[in-house]
């Protein structure tokens, strides 16, 4: 039987593509992949996007259509120049190094989902967010085809606390001959971030998985795993205090400006809450 999205002994909507061994080139992404647990940032302003709203980077929604003539995430929305379907069925996220527009708290463009846990359509995403207590993994299949050759970094995979400015964990492809790191700040105030490193993966497709368990964060790429703990080694035992949200996609660390592009796969991807 296909994958429901639903964890069989809890319930909750773990975001699984409906039948990740075959996904279709000739659908939108949600024909593939569960994005009704998602929202999609745009790299991008929703002034630009939407025709009005400011200079903040537009935002995709499951749901309800927000906007006339642009279909919701979950029901088919596919953008040629941000977000669609690849040849192989995959999600394809692209990052254009042209100008754009950002968050808060960040200078860079993205193309990328931000995780609405247990969201109800027409609340704040801002409350969409769970704690660190039981287990939170987020699992994805990535490949980079395309990247900013001057400055070749983009993150693959987060975890943010909802009310701090400095990520918990950035998952960062840092180009086709170095290492893959997982970037994570000590502290959520001051960050005084250190990495770790994986192997690398060139423009070849890679697994991870990131989770957290309790106060236990876990990164493995390709089957290597390492693990940090709150209040050991110099990671600040106030992450405990916090609230989270997974992350994934094509967060490009360059320049806004440069007029490159970068541009990363996702041919599977699974959230789980237990």
């Amino acid at each position: 039987d296909p994958d429901t999205g639903t964890d069989p002994d809890t319930g909750t909507d773990t975001g699984t593509d409906p039948d990740p061994e075959t996904p279709s080139a000739g659908v939108a992404p949600s024909g593939n992949f569960n994005l009704s647990i998602w929202k999609l940032t745009l790299p991008v302003s929703r002034t630009y996007y939407f025709g009005s709203g400011g200079d903040s980077a537009a935002e995709i929604l499951p749901g309800p259509s927000e906007h006339s003539g642009i279909l919701p995430l979950d029901q088919g929305f596919v953008d040629t120049d941000y977000f669609y379907t690849a040849a192989d069925g995959s999600m394809a996220f692209k990052t254009l190094l042209s100008g754009g527009a950002s968050t808060t708290n960040s200078s860079y463009v993205r193309s990328e989902l931000r995780e609405l846990y247990q969201w109800t359509p027409g609340s704040s995403t801002e409350n969409a967010n769970w704690p660190n207590e039981g287990s939170h993994t987020l699992q994805a299949t990535v490949k980079v085809v395309e990247y900013y050759a001057a400055d070749p970094q983009t993150v693959v995979g987060q975890i943010h606390a909802k009310d701090s400015s400095k990520a918990l964990l950035k998952l960062q492809w840092d180009g086709p001959t170095a290492p893959v790191r997982a970037i994570i700040n000590n502290d959520p105030s001051s960050g005084n971030p250190f990495s770790l490193s994986f192997g690398v993966v060139g423009t070849q497709p890679f697994t991870y998985t990131i989770r957290l368990v309790e106060n236990t964060l876990s990164i493995t790429v390709n089957g290597n795993t390492q693990t940090v703990t709150f209040g050991q080694n110099g990671m600040s035992s106030a992450w405990d205090d916090h609230v989270y949200y997974f992350k994934a996609g094509n967060y490009a660390q360059a320049d806004r400006e440069s007029g490159g592009l970068f541009e990363v796969h996702i041919s599977a991807l699974s959230v789980t809450h237990q």
